[in-house]
């Protein structure tokens, strides 16, 4: 404690020590000499004044000590000071005092406390004997509990497994119901169990080839009795809801799309329900057929088909018209039944499968489609056929035979394209148009044979006469209906061929036997006129370019022809003739001016007359004309006989101008200049 210097030294005890400096150095020389004399003064109060002086008053424990005392006193006096001593043991004692008692006290707890805590292992004690005892006797339950916690963990997963294999492997109480019970409707869930029956049966063959066989027998054999009956089931109702569809029935269920896809699986009930559709839209169409002909629509709109039996074209047209209509919603029924137009409906709530296998269910539905199409519309064949023939029997004329032909080619080639060629209805179509075809080509021939049999000569004026005009008239309405057929463009020159030869062959004979007793001139401008009156006709149309060729070449010969004739005219005319004749059979060595009549005097005389010729031929038009003709053809005509004169004036003049053939003066004789003549007679070309 800070006051315990204090407390052990007694009122006698104040000697004087040296001093020292806080830093522990020495006193200076006069502190020195101070001391000195301190020492030898021995006054109590001196000292204490120098113990006070030595002891610094700065310090820590001095001045804790102090800070002590102020709290045991409060009044500062000389009996206080005094008993400073006996004070402050006295608080030490006091202090002691009650520290021992608290002691005690806190003595007597430990001990309550050491007593508690001998029993308290004395207790542990027992309970751990209890304990090791409990231990030794609950062993084998211990062991017993983990090994059956073990089986718990194990029946757990077996448990997982038999679940998940009843799931995959059985069929709900539902679904069997829904399978097999009579009660029951064919509804989607129908379906969605028979996916879940047959994913069932599928699955069951991989278990044949494990050791579970047995289990796979048995439940096969379990799924194959659900499947029979559920199958059975889907038979009977897609029978029922076969016989209630309409003919005017054309929204398909969804239900029996679903029903069909699923039987699809069982060929004999499958085929079975096909032969029930198709006995019902067969008798349907039928009977709507019969209906159409003979009755009408629904009150009378539209009128009946047979009030139009007088009218060929419109008559078969219109039964046409209603058997491709029907062709169309038939077909259209019947995708809709087998096969949906959105890829996503294709999926049936109990069928799925890879795009390969989609493509091959696709083209089974497409091959199926085709069957029942045809099978559907055979009962139309006899009657439209039946009817067809009675309208070709009738002997129309060859225009309107050739429209009720092209008119059944149009549809023949129509619904052939959507039923095949081998369809029933496609083959009745094609004899159809054989039968036109013949009555046609009859008919022509019967017209070819009236041509030939009552021959028709030409006009005065050499112009195409009557039965020529009619044939070409007749011949453009055949080209005209013939132009809307379908027959692609590379095919319609060699399809129409046929036609124009028999039409134009006997026509031409014709002409050729009614020009006969004609010059060969005028024969040539007849022809001419005929030829060119149908090559007018046959130019509108694309498909006749063969025969245009061929008439072109006939009149090239023709012209050939006249060309040869005026030009021989001509030259008779002019005077040339005889020079000409001379010049093509004299000797070459020769002189020309030698021969009789070719001397100078004799030329000049011929020339003068052409001269004279030209001038008049100037003004006269019948000369280098032909009468009758095409202007074109004319102007192509007269040209090259202008040409041909032109060049045989050249030969002569030529002739007359060459040095061998001694002409004196060969100006004087020729009277006009190449270019003169050829001005003359080519000045409108």
């Amino acid at each position: 404690m800070t006051l315990e210097p204090l407390l052990v030294r007694t009122s006698s005890d104040y000697n004087v020590r040296t001093p020292t400096t806080p830093s522990g150095g020495q006193l200076t020389e006069d502190n020195n000499n101070n001391n000195n004399n301190n020492n030898s003064n021995s006054n109590p109060i001196s000292q204490k004044v120098l113990k006070i002086l030595i002891n610094p008053i700065d310090d820590i424990k001095t001045r804790s000590a102090l800070e002590a005392l102020s709290e045991i006193y409060n009044v500062n006096s000389v009996i206080q000071r005094r008993n400073l001593r006996g004070n402050i043991e006295r608080k030490a004692i006091e202090a002691s005092i009650n520290f021992l008692e608290i002691f005690g006290k806190v003595n007597e707890q430990l001990t309550v406390i050491e007593s508690e805590i001998k029993e308290m292992n004395t207790f542990c004690d027992e309970i751990t004997q209890s304990l090791e005892s409990a231990n030794r006797q609950t062993a084998l339950l211990l062991e017993q509990s983990d090994i059956l916690k073990s089986q718990r963990e194990t029946c757990k997963t077996r448990k997982v497994l038999i679940d998940a294999f009843l799931e995959r492997f059985t069929l709900s109480e539902k679904e069997v119901s829904i399978l097999s019970s009579s009660e029951s409707e064919i509804c989607p869930d129908f379906f969605r169990a028979l996916k879940h029956l047959q994913q069932i049966h599928g699955d069951c063959e991989s278990l044949l080839i494990t050791e579970n066989q047995r289990a796979g027998l048995e439940i096969m054999e379990r799924m194959n009795s659900i499947q029979e009956t559920a199958f059975d089931k889907l038979y009977r109702w897609t029978q029922t809801e076969s016989r209630t569809l309409s003919r005017e029935t054309q929204e398909v269920p969804a239900i029996l799309r679903h029903a069909l896809r699923a039987l699809k699986q069982r060929p004999v009930l499958f085929q079975s329900c096909l032969e029930e559709l198709v006995h019902i839209k067969r008798n349907a169409i039928m009977r709507s057929f019969t209906e159409a002909l003979t009755r009408g629509g629904p009150g009378g709109t539209p009128r009946p088909i047979e009030i139009h039996a007088h009218d060929p074209l419109r008559y078969v047209g219109d039964m046409l018209a209603w058997v491709h209509q029907n062709v169309a919603s038939e077909k259209e029924y019947l995708e809709g039944l087998f096969e949906p137009k959105r890829k996503e409906e294709m999926r049936s709530p109990y069928e799925e499968g890879s795009e390969e296998e989609e493509d091959i269910t696709r083209e089974s539905d497409d091959i199926i489609i085709q069957d029942l199409l045809d099978r559907d519309l055979d009962g139309t064949c006899r009657p439209l056929k039946t009817r067809v023939e009675q309208v070709l029997g009738s002997h129309p004329g060859a225009i309107t035979a050739y429209r009720i032909l092209n008119l059944i080619q149009f549809y023949n080639i129509t619904i052939s394209r959507i039923l095949g060629p081998n369809a029933s209805l496609s083959i009745t179509l094609q004899e159809i148009t054989e039968s036109a075809s013949r009555v046609f080509f009859n008919t022509l021939n019967n017209q070819a044979e009236q041509l030939l049999r009552y021959i028709q000569g030409p006009a005065p004026d050499l112009t195409s006469p009557p039965a020529v005009k009619d044939t070409v008239l007749q011949l453009n309405e055949i080209m005209a209906s013939y132009e809307t057929s379908l027959v692609t463009v590379a095919e319609r020159e060699h399809d129409f061929r046929a036609v124009l030869d028999a039409i134009l062959d006997p026509l031409f004979q014709m002409c050729e036997l009614g020009a006969k007793d004609l010059s060969k001139f005028n024969k040539a401008i007849y022809m001419s006129n005929c030829l060119y009156y149908v090559q007018s006709s046959l130019s509108k149309y694309s498909f006749t370019h063969g025969r245009m060729i061929a008439i072109e070449r006939q009149i090239e010969e023709n012209m050939e022809i006249l060309v040869d004739c005026q030009y021989a005219k001509l030259l008779q005319h002019s005077g040339l003739e005889p020079i000409i004749q001379v010049m093509e059979t004299k000797d070459e060595n020769i002189p020309l001016s030698l021969i009789q009549n070719m001397d100078t005097k004799s030329l000049t005389n011929v020339m003068a007359r052409l001269d004279s010729f030209l001038s008049l031929a100037d003004n006269d038009d019948d000369t280098f004309k032909l009468q009758g003709n095409p202007t074109q053809l004319v102007k192509k005509v007269n040209y090259r006989v202008s040409k041909m004169f032109v060049d045989t004036y050249k030969r002569i003049s030529d002739a007359i101008k060459d040095p061998k053939n001694k002409y004196e003066f060969p100006a004087t004789i020729l009277a006009r200049t190449v270019d003169e003549v050829e001005n003359l007679l080519m000045m409108d070309y």
